[in-house]
């Protein structure tokens, strides 16, 4: 395994969702914090600088686009994933405007790894499975 050298956010709301994310992104080097909710997410990034946030739309509150614009805002370091539905990928394009990345659910590990090993690109590009 590699050595940890960046800190990751998981928000997801089912456990195999946050033991996937987790387990694909500790293989690329990534120290992760996996949770559940919103208000644990809320609570981790007052705590801890991020390098990478994965955010289920499904765990967040009803409004994503402003949690989106909040993380940005408040923490412009933090490189910001979305994980949505296939879907729900247009609307919440146009809700969210260019900045965070989305990636489709379901989603594939080989997928995260390419998404979080990413140095460059389309910030606002959907990947899909």
């Amino acid at each position: 395994m590699a050595e940890k050298q960046s800190l990751a956010l998981v928000l997801e709301d089912t456990e195999l969702g946050r033991w996937a994310l987790t387990h694909a992104l500790e293989a690329e080097g990534f120290e992760v914090r996996a949770v559940e909710t919103w208000t644990e997410a809320a609570a981790w990034l007052l705590r801890a600088r991020f390098s990478l946030a994965f955010v289920a739309v499904s765990s967040a509150p009803e409004n994503i686009a402003d949690r989106a614009a909040e993380i940005r805002r408040d923490h412009p370091n933090t490189r910001l994933v979305l994980l949505a539905d296939q879907d729900s990928i247009d609307e919440l394009r146009l809700a969210c405007g260019p900045g965070p990345e989305i990636l489709a659910k379901p989603f594939d590990l080989e997928a995260v790894a390419h998404v979080a090993l990413a140095r460059s690109g389309s910030a606002d590009r959907a990947l899909e499975a």
